[in-house]
């Protein structure tokens, strides 16, 4: 019986081909455009999700329909989804949307979300022995 040969194959590095590509302004302006529109679609399923949201209920809540929002989250669009539309979803998920210039980083983040700052209540309990206030 012969033996199997194992051939181990060759490939070409994800990196190195990107980075290569990245070079191509025209490629570089889709790439650009496709990763916003996926990380804005990982980021409104998110927020709908963690809102206990329905696709349905947040397209009644912004006046849209369910497959608008379920081809958003998707990424299926091929344009970016509109301001408007952007600003619309972040009233309904109870947040604001911003527009922010910043500088170049390494970890080149598009979009962000905002975790909700904890309440934090600060009792003040008075000791009537000896006069002596101490904050929980």
């Amino acid at each position: 019986m012969a033996k199997k040969r194992t051939v181990m194959a060759s490939g070409v590095d994800g990196d190195t081909y990107l980075a290569a590509q990245l070079a191509s302004s025209g490629f570089r302006h889709a790439f650009e455009e496709r990763r916003i529109i996926h990380e804005v679609a990982l980021a409104v399923k998110g927020m709908r999700q963690a809102a206990g949201l329905t696709q349905a209920q947040l397209a009644r809540r912004i006046g849209g329909s369910q497959p608008m929002i379920a081809r958003l989250e998707k990424g299926l669009d091929q344009r970016t989804p509109q301001f408007d539309t952007l600003q619309r979803i972040a009233s309904a998920l109870g947040r604001q949307l911003k527009l922010v210039f910043s500088l170049p980083t390494k970890e080149p983040v598009i979009v962000e979300i905002e975790r909700p700052r904890r309440k934090t209540s600060h009792r003040v309990a008075v000791s009537s022995a000896k006069g002596v206030s101490h904050q929980a």
